[in-house]
């Protein structure tokens, strides 16, 4: 009787909901299976920091953050956020925008990954992919070429050793793909570009790209976004027909050194660019620093300073970047009147001259016992007095126009006149290398640089 009962209600049940409430075979499939396989929404998934920004940047934070986290979205916040985004100026800071910056405000490791993709390539695609940097620039290079470059540049063949240089002076370093070394090419240079940058054996390119070597079928290999090179490179229209962005550089003055610098970090992106400004600050400091310290020498008893060539008999001509080194350390060069690039000179002219100190590169070479040790150029006051030194060099040397050079200022003016050098050789080295190129140098590395 109960089970009557029991099968009646529910036929009565089902009857007068058979419409209303009972699936079909069909829809049963159709809802049941999301229930098991794909929730209808995807749970939050909590974000990793606090930003703190404000709304008018928010938009490209935000397309960076979920292009790196694509299932997250950034949490904002008003105050006492693990990351700030704000106007530049800030110390430490990481520039994702030309007047924006990154400021890690607590340790989470997650803070820190942020920033680096902000400023990387990916985080640069990210932003243009918002609006909010463009997909190309236009820049005059220093040979008067305009060029159009895509952004981001990620792959760069550079095939002039200071021009590599500029390019690990700005950040961007891990973008080169095939690179000319100069200062790389002895033992003790290769040994510190490996603890500077891992992948420099792989990247090393000398036998592949120079000024006067460019190997097509490499270069299509390595499909680069950009070559960048020295104006007396040779084999340009090479390039050309390949249809790679090139651009050329040619710094033998400061002031064309800090333009190369400056166009070098506008080819890479904001974080790249105010780099470049940062070095140009720091060059413009050391430079005034130095020349207020000297500016008080007449100019009868400032000491007069030949630079030699890989060869003794090569003088630096007054056209060379080696020139404006030895007027910003105060001295004066004997060779200032030669025009041109090295001139070939004979012992004749050098002792006519009869320079107070001689300075010779660390390149090519050239060895201070090549002159100390020849009969022939004792008649020299320099060579008497034991005047004759060796510009240093970590790898890029400090006498050619790479961004190293604003050391080789310090060192001179310290070399030529101890007591009145204003800055130390071996503290600006340290807080240089730190700075430009992300490399903690030591203190052994230090004293064979400054002499300390």
């Amino acid at each position: 009787m109960i089970m009557k009962r029991l099968v009646i209600g529910t036929v009565m049940l089902l009857g007068l909901a058979l419409f209303a409430c009972r699936p079909t075979a069909v829809d049963t499939e159709a809802t049941a299976a999301p229930a098991t396989a794909v929730p209808e929404s995807a749970p939050e998934v909590a974000a990793r920091f606090t930003i703190q920004a404000d709304e008018g940047v928010q938009e490209a934070v935000t397309a960076v953050y979920t292009a790196l986290y694509p299932n997250e979205q950034p949490a904002f916040i008003p105050a006492d956020a693990d990351l700030l985004v704000t106007k530049s100026g800030a110390d430490n800071a990481a520039t994702i925008l030309p007047d924006t910056v990154l400021v890690a405000q607590s340790d989470n490791p997650a803070v820190a990954e942020f920033i680096a993709f902000a400023v990387s390539p990916d985080g640069q695609q990210a932003l243009i992919e918002a609006g909010a940097l463009p997909a190309s620039v236009t820049l005059t290079d220093q040979a008067g070429n305009t060029v159009e470059i895509p952004q981001p540049v990620r792959r760069v063949i550079s095939s002039h050793g200071p021009t590599t240089f500029l390019v690990y002076g700005v950040g961007a370093g891990d973008r080169l793909v095939a690179a000319s070394y100069l200062g790389a090419r002895d033992p003790q240079g290769a040994a510190a570009l490996a603890r500077i940058d891992p992948r420099f054996e792989e990247v090393m390119g000398d036998d592949y790209f120079t000024q006067s070597e460019f190997n097509a079928e490499e270069a299509a290999r390595l499909a680069p976004d950009l070559i960048t090179t020295s104006a007396r490179t040779q084999w340009l229209d090479v390039a050309a027909e390949l249809g790679i962005p090139t651009f050329l550089f040619e710094a033998e003055t400061p002031e064309r050194l800090k333009e190369a610098m400056l166009l070098t970090g506008q080819i890479f992106g904001p974080d790249a660019a105010a780099q470049a400004a940062a070095w140009v600050a720091y060059y413009d400091r050391v430079v005034a620093e130095i020349g207020a310290q000297t500016a008080v020498i007449p100019p009868e008893e400032r000491l007069r300073v030949l630079f030699t060539g890989s060869d003794p008999l090569q003088a630096a001509s007054g056209e060379m970047y080696q020139t404006s080194i030895i007027e910003a350390a105060g001295g004066e060069s004997v060779s200032a009147d030669l025009v041109g690039y090295w001139n070939d000179v004979n012992l004749e002219q050098i002792a006519a001259w009869n320079p107070d100190v001689i300075v010779i590169p660390p390149y090519g070479g050239a060895t201070v016992e090549a002159i100390t040790d020849s009969p022939e150029w004792q008649i020299l006051a320099a060579v008497q007095a034991g005047r004759v030194y060796q510009i240093p060099k970590l790898v890029a040397p400090w006498d050619t126009p790479a961004p190293d050079s604003v050391l080789g200022i310090i060192w001179l003016a310290e070399t030529l006149y101890p007591e009145q050098a204003p800055l130390s050789c071996a503290a600006e080295a340290a807080t240089f290398y730190n700075t430009f190129y992300g490399y903690d140098i030591s203190a052994e590395e230090i004293a064979g640089l400054c002499g300390e």
